[in-house]
């Protein structure tokens, strides 16, 4: 159980770990895509505010392809004074200049249009010339691949309206314009995905490797933490093994002195009772002890046998006690279902649901007799065991706290037919040691079904 509860701890643990990590990289990312993308669009729409070409002037400085190694400030067309320059805190005095960047001068520098990639395509249907290129500002891209680009973007807008989006390798912003035009602005962001995608794989790389050492730091002490409880829960199962080994003794020794009691004197109404508490008291003794064997080793004889044969042969051993219970007996058992397990625990784990099963096989109102079936047939690529039967009213629902150790739903019913809460708890113990799953369930409240999956 201690070991079961700290790989439950680790794998909290990791899934936890491995959240939040998805959250941080892919919150990065994300947001590192959503601002190259962002700084692109900012562009592209200067870009097409003018035409598909860089202004004269770019943050307070002359645009010069053909100069680009000039340091000083060039000229304002038509003004007698060089350009302003943005003041310490970015800020223009120029009307013109704000009124172009706005709020995006923060995006650029002066360094911009001379990094930039792109190519712009004006479409008009009515013109001679149908397609104006500008193509100064791109090596990669011939006059025809342009036009192929700008085709495709401009039905997306003509048809749909899209004036911005992706296309390849480029961010493209496609607006009207005069006489009845279209022009597409294509911005090459092939620098700015290649970075993205290193980002991208270096992150998960990063995260997988933070990943692996969290999960070695976890392992190493989650071992450290639950060695304390592990050592308390080992000496709680020792001491439920000598407890009960040492209670077989008087045991038999009240047993035995009740037996030299009725030879001397008759039998009692006090005999009985001493004799049948020993018997409730001794086979609760052999209960804990197997339930405390199984949890202390877990080992199992592991041999190849019918499971068709172990189920049904352990029914029929109780046909003669539902009979005595006027209880309906049913048995469905699938032949030669075959199974590697531990026979002898596996019709243990059957035999114990069979006798819950005669125990509170409760007659139904219409004074029928009590039913009880039994199934054995494939879920699958699975076994699967039922045990089916009528009870007292009940909530229905899921009932899977039956297998909890010593649950008693109900006190006095449990006093009357003898129950002690652990014969289901050593069902789901024999089950889980051989990787199996059980469950209760009660789909009407006037029933209940027991299911083992192996």
């Amino acid at each position: 159980m201690i070991k079961k509860l700290r790989r439950q701890f680790i794998l909290v643990a990791m899934l936890s770990t491995f959240a939040v990590l998805a959250v941080i990289v892919g919150a990065l990312n994300i947001a590192n895509y959503v601002s190259m993308n962002s700084g692109a669009d900012a562009l592209l729409d200067i870009l097409a505010e003018n035409g598909g070409q860089f202004p004269d002037v770019f943050m307070g400085r002359r645009v010069n392809f053909d100069e680009p190694d000039r340091m000083t400030p060039d000229k304002r067309e038509g003004e007698g004074q060089p350009p302003e320059l943005p003041d310490e805190n970015g800020r223009f005095r120029s009307d013109g200049d704000r009124k172009l960047f706005g709020d995006r001068r923060q995006n650029f520098s002066n360094e911009t249009p001379y990094e930039t990639r792109f190519f712009s395509v004006e479409y008009s249907e009515t013109a001679e010339e149908q397609y104006l290129l500008y193509l100064g500002r791109i090596a990669s891209v011939s006059g025809e691949d342009a036009k192929a680009y700008a085709q495709s973007v401009i039905r997306t807008f003509q048809r749909i309206g899209r004036t911005k989006g992706n296309y390849g390798n480029y961010r493209y912003r496609v607006q009207s314009v005069e006489n009845d035009g279209t022009l597409a602005v294509f911005l090459d962001l092939s620098r700015e995905k290649k970075n993205f995608y290193k980002v991208l794989r270096y992150s998960l790389i990063l995260s997988g490797i933070g990943l692996l050492a969290v999960f070695v730091l976890v392992c190493i002490f989650s071992k450290k933490v639950f060695r304390p409880v592990e050592e308390s829960d080992r000496k709680q199962k020792r001491f439920i093994t000598d407890a009960s080994h040492e209670l077989k003794t008087p045991l038999t020794i009240i047993s035995a002195n009740v037996e030299v009691m009725e030879m001397e004197s008759e039998e009692s109404e006090w005999s009985r009772s001493i004799k049948k508490q020993v018997k409730r008291m001794t086979g609760l003794v052999e209960q804990m002890v197997t339930l405390s064997r199984l949890d202390e080793s877990g080992e199992l004889e592991m041999t190849d046998f019918s499971l068709s044969d172990a189920v049904r042969e352990t029914a029929e051993a109780y046909l003669p006690v539902a009979e005595r219970n006027n209880q309906e007996f049913v048995t469905d058992v699938k032949e030669s279902i075959g199974y590697h397990g531990d026979e002898k625990k596996i019709r243990q784990m059957v035999g114990l649901l069979i006798e819950n099963a005669t125990k509170y096989a409760a007659v139904p109102e219409d004074g029928e007799k009590g039913i009880i079936k039994i199934g054995l047939g494939r879920k699958g690529k699975k076994n699967r065991i039922t045990v089916w039967n009528t009870t007292e009213t009940m909530e229905a629902g899921n009932k899977d706290q039956l297998f909890e150790r010593f649950y008693r739903p109900d006190e006095s019913r449990n006093s009357k037919k003898g129950g002690s809460g652990i014969g289901l708890s050593i069902v789901k113990s024999i089950a889980e040691a051989h990787k199996g799953k059980v469950s209760a369930v009660s789909s009407d409240g006037k029933s209940i079904q027991f299911e083992v999956i192996l």
